[in-house]
């Protein structure tokens, strides 16, 4: 009896091991001849023929129909399938196989029936019974092959679904369908999808592919619970179109958002498609849409040019990299002073099969001799100037620093390039530039200042070079982004430090940042300051919160936020165009041109001559921000010591 029980209970992984291995042809060939065995006695039986004829005529029928439908069966090969895979490719072979084994048993029958034997006819042949037969072969055929297929998918589904994840997926158009039907039919698959969120009403209730459709207005709380679901599935095309407050409802209620691409990746070990999903990132939650660029008006443009890039190892400059390798140049010159990640970047590109010459450079773009040896040899077409140092509270403690280097080292490649005939010189600035708050603002400002009045200075030159600027604001991933600080702080366990509660930003992701500075250099004519609309500020407070959740935690529970002050020349909200700008509009909507007053070359240049020549010698640093407060009138410090300075300054222009 315990043996017994044992078997009952054994059963089904006694049966689904043997299913787990595929069915041999003799087997499959031997159950469809059985089918037509059972077929012939059934029909035979029904219309009571045995009786009415000689014994051997339905033994040499019999065996005659056996004998026709296998070698049908034989030359169709209909058992080389495998049974649980059967596709309507496998039905039209059993159709035909089955139509032309009935014809041969209708032709041998009718020649049978109509012989004499000792001067008797046998009796009428009765055409219905090779059709009947037939209809009754493919019917069993067709039954066998579901049932092992069902049986197959129902035992691998229950053995198999226990250690997937149950999602739900967002839609149910045919998108959203097709991938429900993808992921049960993928047996490998990490996801059991149980229901559809459709925002159409009319969809609500129904059922597709037996999956629910589920409303996406009310009880997304209550259907997480009842289906144990803590994952929604979804395409980049819904994420855009999503409205704010739903996916923020899902991040509240701790629903996981994973995002499904277009397109579906085929397995070749295994022979399947399967569909890529991938965590959502805080980057796909900026609730903006990207600029797409013209690349075919890029490529042209950069088709057979040496490009010249500093700054090429940061994060701006090894993307810009990555997007001009993709083009037909004639040399890439990668320019940085920090060794590694230079190295890193070159063996990347070449890793990748570009054609054409790419050479690391290690140089200072503050060295004079250094760059004017690289102009000298390489003779660059087009320069973009990447290099500076961005973070605010570092250069407000080295103004010097910052002077040296985002200034004098603007001021350096772009002499050069006028001196050695480039065509376009790109240069990539910040809105931190408009009204500056801090000494890394006001420094950029500074170095737009002068590459303006170098290009209002070569008006009617031939050939001159054309400079233009790019102008955005801060970039997620880039090193000094706050966003990898927050997933460090988040991997740590926090607390995430935020500057204030207020405090918000403009964000851009950096390929669309480096694509703006690429079609900027190919359409700029010179002067221009190019900016665009970058949506709505996003406050870091919430960027925090948001981060968290993404992350399956909960804010202020299981990791705490933290305001610690804002930083020395850090300001509360941003600016992309200064009130005394206006914008001039270009061929793309959300694409501007910043029209500012151009400054005089003769003043600028002895101005920052004179800031560059105080910032190299040892000299407080207030002696070099007071320098760059006259050269930039509108840089108002804020959270700063530099503060004093502009009462001091306004103290000295009202006693003018």
């Amino acid at each position: 009896m315990g043996n017994f029980l044992g078997f009952i209970t054994q059963g089904e992984h006694y049966v689904w091991g043997i299913m787990r291995n595929y069915m041999p042809r003799w087997s499959i060939f031997l159950f469809d001849e059985i089918i037509v065995a059972l077929s012939f006695v059934s029909l035979w039986l029904f219309r009571d023929n045995i009786a009415a004829s000689p014994g051997e005529f339905f033994a040499f029928k019999f065996f005659l129909a056996v004998f026709l439908f296998s070698a049908s069966s034989m030359i169709f090969r209909t058992y080389h399938g495998v049974v649980r895979f059967s596709t309507m490719v496998d039905l039209k072979k059993l159709t035909t196989a089955t139509i032309v084994a009935s014809a041969l048993y209708t032709a041998c029958a009718l020649i049978i029936t109509n012989t004499d034997i000792e001067g008797e006819k046998q009796m009428e042949f009765n055409y219905w019974f090779p059709i009947v037969m037939g209809m009754m072969v493919i019917a069993g055929q067709f039954i066998f092959r579901f049932t092992v297929r069902s049986v197959f998918e129902t035992l691998e589904y229950r053995t198999s679904n226990n250690n997937k994840t149950r999602a739900f997926i967002l839609g149910s158009e045919y998108d959203s369908v097709l991938l429900g039907n993808n992921l049960l039919a993928d047996r490998s698959s990490p996801y059991l999808p149980v229901a559809f969120i459709a925002f159409k009403s009319n969809q609500v209730g129904k059922v597709v592919s037996g999956i629910p459709i589920l409303s996406s207005s009310k009880g997304l709380t209550k259907h997480m619970e009842e289906f144990k679901v803590k994952t929604l599935l979804l395409y980049k095309s819904q994420l855009e179109a999503m409205p704010k407050e739903f996916y923020e409802r899902c991040i509240v209620e701790g629903l996981e958002l994973l995002m499904v691409s277009s397109f579906i990746k085929y397995d070749e070990n295994n022979g399947e498609t399967s569909p890529q999903i991938n965590k959502i990132k805080i980057e796909d939650l900026l609730g903006r849409n990207a600029i797409i660029m013209n690349k075919e008006k890029i490529e042209d443009q950069f088709e057979g040019q040496t490009i010249l890039i500093t700054g090429a190892a940061g994060s701006i400059g090894s993307e810009m990299a990555r997007q001009i390798s993709q083009f037909n140049c004639k040399e890439l010159l990668l320019v940085d002073q920090a060794e590694t990640p230079l190295n890193d970047l070159w063996l990347e590109l070449v890793g990748s099969g570009i054609k054409f010459s790419i050479k690391p450079i290690i140089a200072n773009v503050t060295s004079q001799i250094k760059m004017r040896q690289i102009f000298e040899i390489a003779r660059p077409s087009m320069v973009f100037h990447a290099a500076a140092y961005k973070h605010v509270p570092m250069m407000e403690f080295h103004p010097s620093t910052a002077v040296v280097t985002n200034v004098g080292g603007t001021k350096t490649v772009a002499d050069l390039s006028v001196e050695y005939g480039v065509k376009r010189f790109v240069m990539i600035s910040t809105d931190k530039a408009v009204n500056p708050t801090n000494v890394m603002g006001a420094t950029k400002r500074a170095a737009e200042m002068y590459i303006q009045s170098l290009n209002k200075k070569q008006k009617g030159k031939e050939n001159p070079t054309q400079f233009v600027t790019t102008r955005f604001g801060n970039v997620l991933g880039s090193s000094g982004s706050v966003v990898p600080l927050f997933k460090r702080q988040i991997e740590a366990g926090g607390p995430l430090t935020v500057t204030h509660k207020d405090i918000t930003r403009y964000f851009m992701t950096i390929p669309e940042a480096c694509s703006l500075v690429l079609e900027a250099g190919c359409t700029g004519k010179g002067g221009e300051i190019y900016i665009f609309d970058m949506g709505e500020a996003v406050k870091i407070y919430d960027l925090a919160e948001k981060m968290i959740r993404l992350s399956g935690k909960i804010p202020h529970k299981d990791i705490k936020i933290v305001e610690t002050g804002l930083r020395p020349g850090e300001k509360l909200f941003e600016e992309l165009l200064a009130t005394a700008e206006n914008t001039i509009p270009t061929y793309h909507k959300k694409v501007m041109i910043a029209k500012v007053q151009e400054c005089d070359y003769d003043v600028v240049a002895p101005e920052i001559k004179d800031m560059l020549y105080v910032s190299n010698k040892y000299v407080y640093p207030t002696d070099v921000v007071r320098l760059l407060k006259k050269l930039v009138p509108e840089f108002k410090s804020q959270n700063s010591e530099y503060e004093a300075l502009d009462r001091e300054l306004e103290e000295e222009n009202a006693n003018k």
